[in-house]
Order: structure tokens, then sequence, then C-alpha cells
């Protein structure tokens, strides 16, 4: 690589072995460059626009960003392929955002992060980015944490009810944070040329998606909450000798919790042979037709969410209820017997630990 057009170089390396190298060409539209080396196949670097802009005043920087291209939210799809052993083969450029930057030194000893903002200054993700001196990159995969979905006898059979939702097209900031010094500069994400979807669509997706996005996280709290409660109660019993009132009433307790926790999500053993579908069930496929298209959700698909939605609601008051009429009496029971009460996480408490998970 040169920076002043030939009269001196550095070299590159980026994971190519020391092989012959028969031709080079840049594609022109995407800038990559295209690597033939002799017997040892093709590589391709992706995105020349960080070795574009390098300059002699940023490599003397003890860190700077570097630009890169704008990265795509690309079309979801698939395929299923049986090609022969002769065809050339590599993996799709990355469903993430590419953000690179330089270091003079390797960063040994302290404080270092890279943080992912939204353009209204919305903390988003924090990468850990490699530490060593030169170019680096990190990605972003643009998307949230999977949601959490409740545990059930069957799985949700559709793949991006397991993925989180993808960040919306804009401008973003990242921030580089070495020691006590922060370095920031923006990327942007842009929609996949091939889109047909207009803004206005694209937004319709993004809201309704955050909103089952959340509304299955509310579902998870209560599932787990019932669970949690279920178990409890069953363990404060364990080994007390046949009938027993305690053990009595805290097994009625917890076979409260289970039909509870049957009424939400699908609890009959024989997994989707069973055919059971509860509000997790058809919660779960909705999220995920709406999180793999990124157009506008269908009226049909509107309809569905505020029909979850009061349901959701229903679910709730349900175990309010069955906590404030049947967990003091629980408890009383456990008090009685000279065993420590149960108590039911609030949702403050769970949202705490989903975000240490």
């Amino acid at each position: 690589v040169s920076l002043d057009g030939g009269g001196e170089w550095s070299q590159v390396h980026a994971g190519i072995p020391d092989v012959a190298v028969r031709d080079l060409a840049i594609q022109p539209r995407e800038g990559d460059l295209l690597v033939a080396t002799h017997g040892r196949g093709l590589y391709v670097f992706d995105d020349l626009t960080p070795l574009r802009a390098l300059t002699e005043q940023t490599l003397e920087s003890d860190a700077a960003f570097l630009p890169s291209r704008p990265s795509i939210l690309a079309i979801p799809g698939s395929a299923q392929r049986f090609d022969g052993d002769t065809d050339w083969q590599a993996d799709n450029v990355p469903e993430s955002a590419v953000i690179t930057y330089y270091l003079k030194k390797r960063h040994l000893i302290g404080d270092f992060r890279v943080e992912v903002y939204d353009s209204s200054g919305k903390f988003l993700a924090k990468l850990d980015g490699s530490r060593r001196r030169g170019l680096n990159r990190v990605e972003w995969p643009m998307r949230l944490k999977g949601p959490k979905i409740p545990p059930a006898a069957n799985l949700v059979p559709n793949f991006y009810a397991f993925v989180g939702p993808r960040a919306p097209a804009g401008e973003y900031k990242v921030k580089l944070v070495k020691n006590k010094e922060t370095y920031e500069s923006t990327f942007a994400l842009v929609p996949d040329p091939r889109s047909t979807h207009t803004p206005a669509d694209r937004a319709a997706q993004v809201k309704l998606v955050n909103r089952l996005y959340g509304m299955l996280g509310d579902l998870s709290y209560l599932a787990e909450t019932a669970t949690s409660l279920r178990d409890s109660a069953r363990a404060r019993v364990e080994g007390r000798r046949r009938g027993d009132g305690t053990a009595a009433k805290l097994n009625a307790f917890a076979d409260r919790l289970e039909a509870y926790r049957g009424s939400i999500v699908a609890a009959k053993e024989g997994g989707r042979l069973t055919g059971e579908v509860k509000l997790r069930e058809e919660l779960g496929d909705l999220y995920g037709k709406v999180n793999g298209y990124d157009g506008r959700p269908s009226e049909s698909q509107q309809a569905a969410t505020e029909r979850m939605t009061s349901e959701l609601a229903k679910a709730q008051a349900a175990l309010r209820q069955l906590l404030a009429k049947d967990l003091p009496a629980a408890n009383a029971a456990l008090r009685s017997a000279k065993l420590a009460e149960i108590h039911a996480q609030t949702r403050e408490e769970w949202d705490q630990a989903q975000r240490k998970d």
C-alpha cells in the first residue's frame, strides 16, 4: 500500500499468506480488492475506503477512526444449495456494520472499548475491539440481542423469532474509549439498494417489530415468575410426610401456578406434535414474521398484534390476582412451619438480570 503515489510502500497482510500474487482488481461499485494468488485461491479485501482515507497525519495520531462505506441493511434471504467441490465459495458480507479505527501502538493497560449510540445519543452496544497496533475492524451486528421467549414444550418454527430487531437506517455515533481519551465518529446504515420499500414502510416495520419484541419480554416475565414461584413452593415441602397440611397448601399453590403457566405457553409433552398453540406460540410466530420482512406489516398482522396485546393484559391481570389471593396464604403456611417465605421477583429486578445476561 502506498500513500504517496508509489514513492514508498507498506505491506498489508490482511490474512493473506506469503504466496505469489498473479493479479489484482478493484470491484468498482463496492471498492473491494480482489487478489488472485498462484495455487492458493482468491482473496477479497472488503472495502478499501479506510485505506483510501489513510494519511500521514492519521498515522502520527495515537488513535483515530477511519471512514467505511455505508453498511447495507441487506434483504433477508437464504438458499439451500448442493454445489460441487470445484466451485469457488466464500462467505457473504456479514450482516453487520463495520467500524474501522487506527492505533499507533498496541493498547496494553487500562480501559479500552468501542461504544455505539443512535443519532439521539442513546447507548446501544459495547464492542470488544482489537487492541493491536495498526488498522483494526470491529463489527456491530445491527440488531438487538435475541428476544426473551418463555421456555415451553415446543419451539416457535420461525428463525427470525430468535434474533433481535434490526436497527433502522440512519446515522449512528461511535466512540472509542482509550483510558481517559475518547475519540468519536459516525457511520451510516442504508437500505438495500434492491429494496422497493418506502421510508414510511420501513418505519412502520421498525415500530411494530419493537413493540412485539417488548411484548415477548412482558410474557417471559410472567412465565418465569410463575415458574420460579412454583419451583420454590415445591422445594419448600420436599421430604415432608404425606398428609402434611403445609405441604398440601403449597402443592396446591404450585399446581395453580402451573395451570396459569399452561394458559400462556404450550405445556403438553410431545413438542410440536401436540399442535398446542398458546399466546407464546402465537406471539413468537408473529414477531418472527414481522422481524424477517423489512416492509410494511400487513393489516392482519396489525390486527393480530392488537388482539395479543389484549390477551397479554388479561394474562398480567390473572397473575396479579393469583398472587394477591394465594401468595399471602402460602407464606403464612410457611411461617407456621418455620420455613422461608417465597417472593415474586419484581419487573425491575427481572429486567436488571436480563441486562446482565
